[in-house]
């Protein structure tokens, strides 16, 4: 049975409101009695209501979190980080799934704002006068891999730096030999997806020969959006994000192509089955942690009234493995220009 303040000031001899004030450390009382309190709780086992103490100081002492789709393993790993860093400084975190849906961020975001001092918002989709309202709130408002355009003074923007290594990515597959390349897209509001792309198209001052294809970011979108990439008669494939590589892999075992034989493939993220997959997947490796611990410095900066928090852009690095190679004409047959690319 939960023991409660009364029955601990009943104890320690003092009023319930004592007890509040002396664990919540908002009373000058003498340090004798504060001891005898705060031992009293603890002898009886009093675990204090974090969220009753916060309200009462004008604070939850929590934290809401909005991510598009928990299902993704980028998510989780960011997320842990962001929970583990709050937890740490006295904070909980409570988090909702908006399931890819940019509809359901402006009443996800709002609700959560009603119940916490702030909101991260992890690649969100929702449209800047969405984002508006989000910030109307006047409550901390931190977004992670999303630039809203036009940009939004009041936002803290935690990014990635998804340009710079996909452009260093198409740079290889250049270099390898290949001149046809397929991009999957991302979610149609993703930023990232966004950046992704704009990096792919560097390819075509190399020589290469680039289009996109709608895709998405889960392992059931790159297997649906395969044959359609596979239409463009592709040399190398750049997947969205792993999870789409994943499923476009899958696809194209089932009709008989070997990657990296016949066509190369690459995903976004690494996260941990990148290294797994047969072959191993050649991606980017997004610092997933140290996305999570930032967003949360950048929050706990605010919640302490800093007024000017500046946001930062995290770098990400190219992975080579086996499922990039030469294309199949570079190994027998009519070689293409391999000439480097240089800029």
């Amino acid at each position: 049975m939960r023991v409660t303040i009364r029955q601990v000031a009943a104890a320690a001899g003092v009023s319930t409101a004592t007890v509040s004030r002396v664990l919540a450390g908002t009373q000058a009382v003498s340090p004798e009695l504060a001891e005898r309190v705060r031992q009293t709780a603890a002898s009886l086992g009093y675990r204090p209501n974090v969220l009753a103490q916060g309200l009462a100081r004008g604070r939850s002492g929590v934290v809401g979190v909005l991510v598009p789709n928990l299902a993704n393993p980028y998510f989780n790993d960011t997320i842990k980080a962001l929970m583990h860093s709050a937890e740490r400084d006295g904070y909980r975190v409570i988090v909702a799934d908006s399931d890819e849906r940019r509809e359901n961020e402006l009443p996800l975001g709002e609700s959560l704002l009603r119940w916490s001092d702030g909101l991260v918002l992890v690649a969100s989709r929702a449209a800047p006068t969405a984002l508006r309202r989000l910030v109307g709130a006047h409550k901390p408002v931190v977004a992670v891999n999303h630039k809203p355009k036009p940009e939004i003074d009041e936002f803290v923007h935690i990014s990635v730096n998804a340009y710079t290594p996909m452009r260093e990515l198409c740079r290889h597959l250049v270099r390898e030999g290949h001149r046809r390349i397929v991009y999957l897209s991302g979610p149609r509001t993703s930023w990232q997806s966004q950046e992704r792309w704009r990096a792919v198209r560097s390819a075509r001052r190399w020589g290469a020969s680039v289009s996109s294809v709608p895709c998405g970011g889960t392992i059931e979108e790159g297997y649906a959006a395969a044959e359609g990439a596979l239409g463009e008669e592709p040399s190398a494939v750049m997947a969205f994000n792993d999870l789409a590589a994943f499923g476009f892999l899958s696809r194209c075992g089932e009709l008989g192509l070997r990657v990296p034989e016949d066509l190369s493939l690459t995903g976004f993220d690494d996260i941990p089955f990148a290294q797994f997959t047969s072959p191993p997947l050649t991606t980017v490796r997004s610092p997933l942690a140290d996305v999570g611990v930032a967003a949360w410095q950048a929050m706990r900066r605010l919640l302490d009234g800093e007024r000017r928090v500046l946001g930062m852009m995290l770098p990400s690095e190219m992975v080579i493995r086996s499922s990039t190679a030469p294309p199949r004409s570079m190994l027998g047959g009519s070689e293409p220009d391999k000439t480097t690319p240089t800029t």
